[in-house]
This record gives structure tokens, C-alpha cells and sequence, in this order.
């Protein structure tokens, strides 16, 4: 059987051309070790996304298993001058840009610095090439505070610690504690951090990464304390649903997650669960079918390429893990709960799973061994725009009657925002003028605010033998409206969603549909019926 670094090692080996082909890597080009290649290489962007300067830290991580040895060599030079650009971009006015010019976005900051720095700690660059660089970023990090999306804030405070650790006159101890102590008050009870209202399991993932840098900088046991807690979050919400399924169930609909913090968990604590979740997660890695297989050359820049980079290095350095998984047992006992999160977890003592996310209107996942059902909604188009039942919002109600499982509430207007000269004209005048005070506006009008419809949904799940039954009350419904099947894409804007997954032709196996539509004035009654196949 392929063991984990097995697996890992082989991603690891096809993305490494990838990373290099996004890279500036001719020495005479004042771009030298830029890695946005729209800019550099296509010059279809007119800035340089400097969030994407994080492939340096994963080329650094390749050098330490690259042969031969002018391999290595080579990869080393790259990285170091991917810091040196960092450096030149970050002491710029209206520094730390992603997506438009003057930007002083809170991403790029954060996971941008983090990483730069740990090329500097790594002694890949001279920790003097960046402090003027660093010395900018921490000014910001030590004033700014991201709540609504807790693996960038979390990120920040690692890019700060690294700073501290680094060059200590640019950050007070005083103010360090109290931001790790406000960062760490985003852990819920349940142990997930807060993502734009709710959890997200990939980015809970690469929250988990980041309290690793925090610990490596800092030594403090509260950050391995909420790393454990994170952990058995993501077991539990993963230990019923096969491997990838569940990125529209999560808060910004992140549809994978990152290895290396897990790894790093279940080696220094092998307990079976620990080990479990990292091989249901990763043993199928190289497999074309697994979420990693499509992550986009933007994301293997980012985060996520380092991270598996960073896995490979420290499963060479340990003996591989064993198979090992929970007692068939424990994996049969029934069960149905609410969680804090917004979903309703139900298992029965046959093995059948079902995730149903409350907070976003009810969509439902329903597995019974290889046949499976996807339910997500509905989208109601009218003559004013689309109207979602899909959109993750606090104002849906839920509960349990008569043996069913019911949300209600309101449905959420949509109306899709095209990028237009005009737009990108505006949004430049806009930034130079406003700086970073511009962003909390563009999140709540492109992430945030959807207007309440005046349409109603009340949706009634019921699980009987053989069959799950969902049944969708509409009322207030304008005429002519039509109602279309929600597919596996959410409407909020999340850079790193929508990759693609096989449910996005495919939302049945194994079960057969029979709906039926009943419509009277101004409501509209819709009945699923998913029953299993002989």
C-alpha cells in the first residue's frame, strides 16, 4: 500500500515544474524571482500579486530533497530572490498588493511576510536584505486585526512572531501577547476558528499550519493546545464523508485541505486517530481524483505548495506512518447532532452518513457506502435576478419535528458582478486614494451583503428506509419565476473555491430521483424523493 509520503512525494515531484515555470528565473531581469506570471511573463496584470511571492519559501523547501547538488543550488538563488523582490515591493507606497494596485491587503501581509521571513530565519537570505521590508510589515501587522477570517489573522500573528524573533526592536512584547491572546480567542469551543460566520475545514487546516510557525517561533504551548483541538474538529466532521466532499458544507466553501500541520500532528502525537485522519485525508494524494490534484498554479504558489513540501521533508526525516484507523465499532454507532458549526451530523448503525448544513439553507450530503446523494438547494431565477437558498447566513432557523429536520428562512437576492475596464478604472482611483480603508468595502459588497429575498423557504428533511425525502415550501414566489437545482458552486466569492470536483457533473450515484412540483398563486411545493437502487 502507497504510504502518505509516498503519495505526498509524487504531488510534490509534479509540482515542482509548475512552481518553476511561475517564476522569473532569468538573473539579468530586474523581475528576477517575481512569481506572478501574468505580470512578469504575460503582462496581462499591471502589478505584481505579491501574495504569490510564497513559492520562494516552497522552492527553498524542494532545494533541501533536490538532486543533484547544483539542483539545489540553483533553487536556493531562485528563493533568495524571491525575498529580495519581496523586499523591493514591500517598502513601496500602497505595498502588500493581490488583487489591485495600492491594495495594503491583509493576505498578501500576512502569509506574503510569513514566508519571506522564514527564508530569512532558514538562512536562504540574509536577514538584513529584509529588514526594511520586514520593518513595514510589522508596523501594520502590530495595528491591524483580521476576526472574520481567522487563518489570515493567525497567519499575521506567525509573520509576527517570526518578525520578533528576527529583528525584536520592531515588536514590543507587550503588544505581541496581546495579540496572540485576542488571536486565540477566535477558537471556538468546538475548536474550529471563525471564517466568514462559520468553520471552513480547508482553512482550518492552514490555521493549523500557521500555530506551527507560531510555535517554532515562540515555544508556546497554547498554539499545539489549539492545533489538538482543531484536529479533532476536522476528524469529527470528516471521520463519516468520504475523502473531498464536503467543500460546499464549509463555511467559504474551500474545497481542500493543506497536509503538513497534520502531519506534523500525528508524528509527534501518534495516537490512531491522529494517524487515521492524515491517511484518509492524503494516502490518495497522487490519485487524479484527489482535491490536491486540482488546486490551480495560483494555490501552488501559495500556501498550499509549501505545505506539501514542507510534509515531504519531515515524513523523509521519520519512519512512515502506519495504517491505522478507528474500530469498525465506534465508526457504527448511531447518531444525530447539532453542532455549533451549523450542521446536522446523522449516522446510522449501518454505516449510512449524512451532513446537512443548516446554515446554508439545508444542503444535504447522504452517503450510504459507494451510492451517494447531493442536494444544494435551490436558485430561483426571477425577472429582479437570482434568489439562493445555498448561502450561508445566521437568520436560518432549524429544529426536529415529527421526525423531520427543518431550516426556514428568507432566500438571499444575487446578482453576478462583471470586471469591466470601468470597474478596474474606478477601483484604481479608488485604492490610491482610500488605501487599505477601501477593503472592508469592497468585502461586504462582493463577499458579505446579500440582500434578504422576499421569497421563503421552508425545507423539511426526512431519512426513511431506502429513501431520503426532501421537501421545499416556497412561498412569496413572483410570477413566472423558474426554480433550477443548485449545482457545486457557492455565489460567494472565495479566491480559493470552485475548484473542480467530479460532483460538479455528478450529484447521484446509486439512487434515482423522482421530484415532483406542485404551484399555487404565489407559493411553490417541490418534492425529492432519493431512493436507492436495487
Amino acid at each position: 500500500m502507497e504510504t502518505v509520503h509516498q503519495a505526498l512525494d509524487q504531488v510534490a515531484q509534479r509540482w515542482l515544474p509548475r512552481l518553476l515555470t511561475q517564476v522569473c528565473r532569468d538573473p539579468a531581469s530586474p523581475h528576477w524571482g517575481a512569481f506572478d506570471r501574468d505580470w512578469w511573463h504575460y503582462r496581462i496584470r499591471d502589478f505584481p500579486s505579491i501574495i504569490l511571492q510564497q513559492g520562494g519559501y516552497a522552492l527553498a523547501l524542494a532545494a533541501q530533497r533536490a538532486e543533484p547538488a547544483a539542483g539545489r543550488d540553483g533553487l536556493r538563488q531562485l528563493a533568495a530572490a524571491a525575498a529580495r523582490f519581496w523586499n523591493e515591493r514591500a517598502l513601496r507606497r500602497g505595498a502588500f498588493e493581490e488583487y489591485y494596485p495600492w491594495e495594503q491587503g491583509y493576505p498578501p501581509l500576512a502569509f506574503a511576510t510569513l514566508a519571506m521571513l522564514k527564508l530569512a530565519a532558514d538562512g536562504v537570505v540574509a536577514p538584513a536584505e529584509l529588514q526594511g521590508g520586514a520593518a513595514v510589515a510589522a508596523r501594520q501587522l502590530r495595528t491591524r486585526f483580521e476576526a472574520q477570517a481567522a487563518n489570515q489573522q493567525v497567519a499575521g500573528l506567525a509573520a509576527l512572531a517570526w518578525c520578533r524573533r528576527l529583528y525584536p526592536e520592531l515588536v514590543p512584547a507587550a503588544e505581541f501577547a496581546a495579540l496572540a491572546h485576542r488571536t486565540l480567542a477566535l477558537q471556538t469551543a468546538e475548536g474550529w476558528f471563525e471564517e466568514y460566520g462559520g468553520p471552513d475545514l480547508g482553512y482550518l487546516s492552514v490555521t493549523i499550519d500557521c500555530l506551527w510557525h507560531l510555535f517554532d517561533a515562540t515555544g508556546d504551548a497554547r498554539f499545539p493546545a489549539a492545533i489538538e483541538r482543531a484536529a479533532e474538529y476536522i476528524q469529527r466532521q470528516t471521520e463519516l464523508f468520504p475523502v473531498g466532499s464536503l467543500g460546499m458544507h464549509n463555511s467559504r466553501n474551500t474545497d481542500y485541505l493543506v497536509p503538513y500541520g497534520l502531519v506534523r500532528l500525528a508524528v509527534q502525537h501518534a495516537t490512531p486517530e491522529n494517524q487515521a485522519l492524515v491517511h484518509r485525508l492524503f494516502a490518495g494524494a497522487a490519485a487524479p481524483g484527489h482535491f490536491l490534484a486540482a488546486v490551480d498554479d495560483r494555490y501552488v504558489s501559495h500556501y498550499v505548495g509549501q505545505s506539501v513540501f514542507r510534509a515531504v521533508l519531515l515524513l523523509g526525516q521519520t519512519p512512515s506512518l502506519p495504517v491505522a484507523a478507528p474500530a469498525g465499532a465506534a465508526r457504527a454507532e448511531a447518531l444525530e447532532e447539532f453542532t455549533a458549526g451549523g450542521h446536522f451530523r446523522r449516522r446510522t448503525a449501518d454505516g449510512q452518513t449524512s451532513l446537512v448544513t443548516l446554515a446554508k439553507g439545508g444542503i444535504l450530503s447522504h452517503f450510504a457506502g459507494a451510492a451517494f446523494v447531493h442536494d444544494f438547494g435551490w436558485v430561483v431565477q426571477a425577472a429582479d435576478g437570482q434568489h439562493l437558498t445555498h448561502w450561508w447566513s445566521a437568520a436560518w432557523q432549524h429544529g426536529q419535528a415529527d421526525g423531520r429536520l427543518w431550516v426556514e428562512g428568507l432566500l438571499y437576492r444575487h446578482r453576478e458582478v462583471a470586471s469591466t475596464p470601468a470597474r478596474h478604472l474606478a477601483l484604481r482611483l479608488a485604492s490610491r486614494l482610500a488605501g487599505n480603508r477601501l477593503i472592508g468595502q469592497l468585502k461586504q459588497r462582493l463577499i458579505f451583503a446579500k440582500p434578504p429575498s422576499s421569497i421563503r423557504l421552508r425545507r423539511t428533511v426526512e431519512w426513511r428506509d431506502g429513501e431520503v425525502r426532501v421537501v421545499d415550501r416556497f412561498s412569496g414566489v413572483p410570477a413566472q419565476a423558474e426554480f433550477r437545482p443548485a449545482p457545486r458552486s457557492s455565489k460567494r466569492h472565495v479566491a480559493s473555491a470552485d475548484s473542480f470536483h467530479p460532483e460538479d457533473f455528478q450529484l447521484l450515484g446509486g439512487y434515482r430521483l423522482a421530484r415532483t412540483f406542485h404551484r399555487s398563486a404565489a407559493e411553490m411545493e417541490i418534492v425529492s424523493s432519493y431512493q436507492r437502487e436495487a
